[in-house]
This record gives structure tokens, sequence and C-alpha cells, in this order.
């Protein structure tokens, strides 16, 4: 069954049972505001109207969580922009969505009281999840020209053994930000189809800044090639320091879209080093793929 919407920002929600069939026939799952691939983002976000003309969920890929590790994941609007990583195909479910203003949601879907709408699924292994508090969040803006895509931060605490998830943010575009403060009143905004992109990854940047409360959450995406080294130095604000461990996650692309098996997991060999007070250095070498495969480096900074 299909939980009510995750209430980031105030407090964490039970474990909701789902009877979603994920990956291969037969593999279990529980989930939150999931819906048919996050869409259920979307309906609760804008209630009774069709998803693409207002909203659209932009969807991670398969992310790793071994057993008992509490996980963050920073998820972009941009997901699903035009030449967007992993783009617009990997969020639709197949079917033919109508879109407005050229197939970009960049606006992040939040109310006063739920906070930003966020879903989560799990994956094929024997991962068991709880949702937890979230982070910080950039609204983003669909008025803007260009556009600026919103973020959002998945937050859950794996209480079964190593297995997949994957989360969903709810993106707006102009006419979805209309519609947010009267959901049924909204006018149907002028619709083209959307052509869906192959699924692809590029490097991304994910960053949020609180500059009033002192505070940032610093993430990044790296794609990897498999026997390719690659380095890199994330630095906090000026006038902030590093707060807490550096953390990464691991996030698969199938092209079918379906959980991996975790037996053939991507194996990807990172090492992180507090830099000073306020950086950190990540080194990765993926050295086994069946996928294409993601690592997001994730740094805390506050006041100093």
């Amino acid at each position: 069954m299909r939980a009510s919407p995750l209430r980031y920002a105030l407090v964490s929600l039970p474990i909701a049972l789902g009877a979603l069939a994920i990956g291969v026939a037969g593999a279990s799952a529980n989930s939150s505001s999931w819906g048919d691939n996050g869409s259920g983002t979307c309906s609760a976000a804008i209630s009774q109207s069709q998803l693409g003309q207002y909203c659209m969920q932009s969807v991670t890929g398969w992310i790793q969580i071994n057993g008992g590790q509490p996980q963050y994941q920073a998820i972009s609007c941009a997901n699903n922009a035009p030449g967007g990583s992993p783009g617009l195909s990997w969020s639709l479910d197949g079917q033919s969505y109508t879109t407005e203003n050229g197939s970009v949601w960049p606006q992040l879907a939040q109310s006063s009281d739920i906070g930003q709408y966020v879903g989560w699924q799990t994956g094929n292994g024997s991962a068991y999840l709880d949702s937890q508090i979230g982070g910080s969040i950039t609204a983003g803006s669909a008025s803007s020209s260009p556009p600026v895509y919103g973020t959002g931060q998945a937050a859950v605490d794996n209480i079964g053994g190593s297995g997949y998830w994957q989360a969903a943010i709810a993106c707006l575009n102009a006419a979805g930000v209309s519609a947010m403060p009267n959901e049924r009143g909204a006018a149907a905004p002028t619709a083209q189809v959307a052509n869906a992109a192959p699924v692809r990854i590029r490097d991304k940047t994910i960053d949020t800044v609180d500059g009033k409360n002192g505070k940032a959450f610093r993430a990044r995406e790296y794609a990897l090639k498999k026997n390719v080294t690659r380095t890199d130095t994330r630095t906090c604000p000026a006038g902030m320091v590093r707060k807490g461990k550096l953390a990464y996650t691991v996030q698969e692309f199938p092209a079918n879209g379906t959980s991996p098996r975790w037996k053939d997991r991507s194996l990807v060999d990172v090492q992180l080093t507090p830099k000073g007070t306020n950086a950190g250095t990540v080194e990765m070498t993926l050295t086994r793929a069946s996928n294409p495969t993601v690592v997001q480096v994730q740094m805390r900074c506050g006041k100093a």
C-alpha cells in the first residue's frame, strides 16, 4: 500500500509496507510515497492533475545500501532537464506524458506542512528501510530564465540486510507552481508530447547552501569508467568548516530501469580523506560494473 507523503524536516515516519514487484519476478520491497516509478510524489503534490502537465518526478538510479546503515541521497530536478543526467527516460515509466515548457520541471514541490515531497522504494537484496528526517533543500525557480533547478534529499535508515533502493522528488513546471495553492482549479497548460532520451550519466553538482543559518550540504556525482581512477576535492563555502564525516553512495543505472541483482553490483574502491578544516578529497576506482555507475560524495559544512 502507498504511504502518506514523507514529512521531511518534521518527524520520522514509520515503515510503509509495499506490494511492488521490483526487478525480477517475485522480489518484494517496502516503500513510502512511491506510486508508479516515483509518481506518488507528484500525486501528493498536485492532486487530480495529469502527470507531466504540472509535475514530473525526478528519479535516482538504484542505490547500494549495506545492512544496518543510514543513508542520505541528494536529488536534483535537473535529472529531467534537456540533456540532463540520467535524463527524462529514467523518470518515465513507459507511458507518454504531456508536457509544457520543453519538458522542463525545475522547481521543487514543497509546502509548509509537508516540506519536500519525497518517495523511495527498495529493490533486490534484503534492505528494509525506514524514513528519517531529511536535510537541506533548494527550491529552485520555474520562472527564471534559464530555470534554476531545485534539489531535495532523501534520508533512510536500513534495518535490514544489504540491497538496493531508489528515491524520487516531485518537480514542477510553471503551471505546476501556479497549481500548488489551488490544486483543483488550475487551468491545464498547452501540452506537447515528451520525447524521452536514452539513459545517460554525467557529473553533476547538487549543493545546498543555507547562508542564514550558516550551513551547507555539498554533494557531487561522479560518472565513473571501469578501471579509471578519479580524484577531486570539495571545499566548504567561505566562513564554514567541515562538520561530521565525509560520506558517499554508489548508484547504478540499468538500461531497463529495474533493480540489479545484489551479487552483480558495481564494485568501487572509494577513499575519503578530510583535508584541513574545511575540505575533503575523494579517490574513486570502479573495478567491476555491469551498469553505468555514479558515486555521490557528500560533505556537510557549518559555521566555523
